[in-house]
């Protein structure tokens, strides 16, 4: 009899501890599915509360000379980035000033921007995986700011962050357009995907279309054209890019993340008068209703770099184009460009010394802004040493904080203006 009860026993821990096993596997699983799904923009739209709004997005995220109230996660001096050279190809150079960034920081969760104009539906967001505040837009439509209307010059550059919810079908795209225009019919006209017959140059994602997706461009002179099987933008594998256009009187170049797509010679008229920046959704939700594109961290700077006369010839330039992490001195990869130029000069004019110098805008705390702005200086000198061979022994540093601001510090744009890098010439 006690065999048998032994016996039972036994069985009995057994069938337990399968269960248990079961149940921890099953546990396990379940945890990597919501992991999945957290990471799945689809389900990271949630709006904040009322009272988390005014912390959603940051101006100074990711840029040259980041206010900070926290310290940096990196406190033990210069670290500038191992992966600088995963960017090898993007020679990618800002414009010298700024005169939009667009991060939505002044507009409220859940509403349409207030300084844009619609004649179809959109409303900011916020998402689990990326930082700041989106515009998400889930049908057809033109979307575009209402606060440029003047001629952009010869020179400028655009630069601007596209997402796109898993549920967009094949047929989605989501347009990028430059065009002149004369009133607020025309924008809507002109906005679209199609070639205008205005002065115009327009670059359109198909995201999720025959496996790879799809990527067109177009304006009055070249008319339309298209890429197909690109993998720059390609859901689900890839939700998210930074699109980059560089604009030199003709010439365009286009740069999708740390890629040169296009380098057209004469894509515009030298004296076209684009004079709008315009967004266009096709049918994101074509046959799912979660479908949904996102538009973030525009900047639009204007002038030609002119690196060599600003330093050789002036005795300083200024930069914005040179990035880092927030609340940290780690360089951004996408910084290749900026410090390629800078670098191209130096090793031109072997007998040029130069003071790096780091500058942020008036937010945050003063004292560890002054030390951010000084280990952001150490890093850029790293990094000139290490990736461009430039001699240490050319190079100071320094860091002045927010103590000599070049723009006001009450809009985004001026605060993007004063977040910046300067090179004086010794």
């Amino acid at each position: 009899m006690r065999k048998i009860f032994l016996l039972l026993g036994i069985c009995a821990l057994g069938s337990t501890t399968q269960a248990q096993l079961f149940d921890r596997i099953k546990n396990k699983v379940q945890q990597k599915v919501n992991e999945k799904i957290d990471q799945t923009i689809d389900k990271a739209t949630t709006p904040k509360k009322k009272d988390d709004q005014d912390n959603t997005g940051s101006s100074n995220a990711g840029n040259t000379a980041d206010a900070n109230n926290t310290p940096a996660a990196n406190n033990g001096g210069s670290s500038a980035s191992t992966d600088i050279k995963a960017y090898s190809r993007f020679d990618f150079v800002p414009g010298e000033k700024i005169i939009v960034h667009e991060n939505f920081a002044q507009d409220v969760i859940g509403e349409f921007p207030g300084q844009w104009n619609t004649r179809s539906g959109a409303e900011l967001v916020t998402v689990s995986n990326r930082p700041g505040k989106w515009l998400a837009i889930k049908q057809d439509g033109i979307f575009y700011p209402e606060y440029i209307t003047n001629k952009l010059p010869d020179n400028f550059t655009l630069q601007v962050d596209l997402m796109a919810s898993n549920g967009i079908a094949g047929i989605g795209a989501i347009t990028v357009g430059l065009v002149k225009a004369a009133d607020t019919d025309e924008k809507f006209h002109y906005g679209d995907g199609s070639a205008a017959s205005n002065p115009s140059f327009k670059v359109t994602f198909s995201p999720k279309s025959s496996g790879e997706g799809t990527f067109r461009y177009s304006s009055n002179l070249i008319g339309d054209h298209s890429i197909s099987g690109t993998p720059y933008f390609n859901v689900p594998k890839k939700n998210y890019v930074r699109l980059s256009i560089w604009r030199q009187k003709q010439r365009v170049r286009v740069y999708v993340d740390s890629t040169k797509i296009l380098d057209l010679p004469r894509a515009l008229d030298a004296d076209g008068g684009l004079n709008t920046l315009v967004f266009s959704a096709y049918a994101p939700d074509y046959d799912k209703t979660d479908g949904i594109f996102f538009i973030s961290n525009i900047n639009l700077a204007v002038g030609a770099p002119d690196t060599r006369n600003k330093l050789i010839t002036e005795g300083k330039f200024i930069t914005h184009g040179i990035l880092f992490d927030t609340n940290s001195d780690q360089i951004k990869a996408e910084s290749y460009g900026a410090l390629k130029d800078i670098a191209s000069v130096l090793s031109e004019n072997a007998a040029v010394k130069v003071k790096i110098v780091g500058h942020t805008d008036a937010d945050g705390n003063d004292k560890l802004n002054l030390d951010l702005s000084k280990r952001r200086a150490e890093a850029i000198k790293a990094a000139l040493n290490k990736t461009f061979g430039i001699d240490v022994a050319r190079m100071d540093t320094d860091g002045k904080g927010k103590t000599q601001p070049i723009d006001n510090n009450t809009t985004e744009v001026g605060k993007a203006n004063n977040r910046r890098v300067e090179f004086i010439k010794l």
